[in-house]
């Protein structure tokens, strides 16, 4: 039971969430339901009570059947075969926790291909079908596949030799993770690529990852998003859950509904927290404005679940934040990628023997598909729609048009009049300056022994749900560790340890080291030290 202290106006309790983001609620349902009222848990919101769904009007179109709610619960072995990567473990972790049916079509989209044709689209306007994924390549020629193939194998190799659990932490391993933290995606792929189709498919890849230009974004952030997802060749084909989920947001909207019935009861709205400090004790004091009858907290430890933005309105004493941690959090960059959807009265790219996908780097598509059917019950689609991101207009206005005229373009002219069009942005995930990601990593995954825990802080947004309940997660092992190590069980560790499914082969990366790019200064190089020796030879006859 929280304690409400009379006298002083305060209340206090062993855990205060302060904010209510995913992360945070993910925690506070967690402690919940392993201590009940054995621990004193708090939830603050600093905006109210929720009112309805956070989710954006976008998906509106999308919004569940009312026979959904009441399909039989899924068997255990359904879920495990869910589980291929980090991203799909942690939603099936809390789908079948709260008995959430989940459409195949967004956990396993690579179950659900077609031999329709894909369309992709260069810059130069020129359209070509793919029958297979897009990962095959096949609208590019030989030379463009081969280097785009190996830039691929070797981001691969990268993220297997940087996130292999084995791996010892030694100078030359410090060494390499600083690079990747420092150079950004654009230099990498520069240096690696010569032709301009490969840059170009990879900056729309990077784009769709992380919702920011390839020049924001460093090598070793990216390359944990594709390790996140099993690989650095699935993030447009295939295992894209991720990608789907964040355009649809049919989990977030369902998973965050239940978490928030869950910590109902220990949520409380408040005023601005002014000040965070120690308190006697070894406590932690959240104090509110200076008014009559406002309320201050006490906590043993505080779960930080706000955004990095509102960091800046709250004075923290030194001892809970370093400057330089400081510095990392708020200089974070919000992202965020405009989302569409576009109803026909039927899918007549179908008649064309055309699957609905699109990969174009021309825009302001920039990767569309066929809206998927999200009833579990195997009902009927009710309408044809087309779904996917958009590219940002620089002024904000709504690209209605241009989006007609470029499906106008790739299916022709029956897709001039659509039944209904809509457009919105979603917020995206946080992106930490280059340079910054390790102390970050290493802030939000660090068990903190005192006052204050950082791995609930809201850097998720809308934009990966998987990473914001795996963030929460983690955070509720650091408090029961520091709180309460007697109830530690098996089963809180074992989601947090999956057996990785990655093969780390040299002899496989050093292959493809190998580019053109690098085969044309290998090849300048043996010119240069053939003529050198000649010339020497030319010098010691004479």
């Amino acid at each position: 039971m929280v304690k409400r202290i009379h006298q002083d106006n305060h209340v206090k309790a062993d855990v205060i969430v302060l904010g209510c983001s995913l992360p945070g609620i993910v925690t506070a349902h967690k402690l919940k339901k392993k201590f009940g009222d054995a621990m004193d848990v708090v939830v603050l919101d600093l905006v109210g009570p929720h009112k309805g769904s956070s989710t954006s009007k976008c998906n509106v179109a999308f919004q569940v059947d009312a026979e959904d709610e009441g399909t039989e619960r899924r068997r255990d072995d359904e879920y495990e075969k869910d589980m291929g990567n980090v991203t799909r473990r942690f939603l099936a972790m809390y789908l079948k926790e709260f008995n959430i049916p989940f459409p195949e079509a967004l956990l396993k989209p690579e179950n659900t291909a077609t031999k329709l044709h894909k369309l992709f689209e260069c810059s130069d306007g020129n359209i070509y079908e793919s029958s297979n994924n897009f990962y095959s390549f096949e609208y590019l020629n030989f030379v463009e596949r081969f280097e785009l193939n190996q830039y691929l194998t070797l981001l691969e190799e990268s993220m297997k030799n940087l996130f292999q659990a084995h791996n010892f932490d030694e100078e030359s391993d410090r060494k390499l993770l600083l690079y990747y933290d420092k150079t950004t995606m654009e230099q990498h792929l520069c240096n690696a690529l010569l032709f301009n189709k490969p840059r170009d498919i990879m900056r729309v890849t990077i784009k769709l990852t992380c919702s920011c230009p390839s020049e924001s974004v460093s090598v070793l952030f990216y390359l944990h998003q594709c390790y996140r997802t099993g690989g650095a060749r699935n993030t447009i084909d295939g295992a894209n859950t991720k990608l789907r989920e964040k355009l649809l947001g049919y989990s977030r909207k369902r998973i965050t509904s239940k978490l928030q019935q869950s910590v109902a009861n220990i949520t409380y709205p408040t005023k601005t927290i002014n000040e965070i400090r120690t308190y006697a004790d070894e406590q932690v004091l959240l104090k509110t404005t200076r008014m009559k009858g406002e309320t201050n907290y006490i906590c043993s430890l505080l779960a930080m679940a706000l955004r990095p933005e509102q960091l800046d309105n709250i004075k923290v004493e030194s001892s809970l934040i370093s400057q330089s941690v400081a510095t990392i959090i708020t200089s974070m960059r919000a992202t965020r990628i405009r989302k569409f959807i576009i109803q026909y009265e039927e899918s007549f790219w179908r008649n064309s023997y055309y699957s609905g996908d699109i990969l174009s780097v021309k825009g302001p598509i920039i990767w569309a598909t066929e809206r998927p059917r999200l009833s579990t019950t195997g009902g009927e689609e009710r309408y044809s729609a087309l779904v996917g991101y958009l590219k940002v207009a620089p002024n904000g206005t709504d690209s209605r048009d241009a989006v007609v005229e470029q499906i106008v373009r790739l299916f022709g002219e029956e897709a001039a009049e659509p039944v209904n069009y809509k457009e919105s942005d979603i917020s995206d995930i946080f992106i930490p300056r280059c340079g910054d990601y390790v102390a970050l990593r290493r802030l939000t995954n660090k068990l903190s022994p005192q006052y204050v825990e950082w791995g609930t802080l809201d850097i998720y947004a809308d934009g990966d749900v998987a990473s914001a309940l795996e963030a929460g997660h983690n955070a509720y092992l650091h408090l029961l560790t520091c709180l309460r190590p007697q109830a530690q069980n098996y089963e809180d560790f074992s989601i947090v340890e999956w057996p990785t499914s990655l093969s780390l082969n040299p002899f496989g990366k050093w292959c493809a080291s190998f580019s053109i790019r690098r085969g044309f200064h290998l090849a300048a190089l043996t010119v240069v030290f053939y003529m050198g020796i000649k010339i020497i030879r030319t010098l010691i006859r004479k």
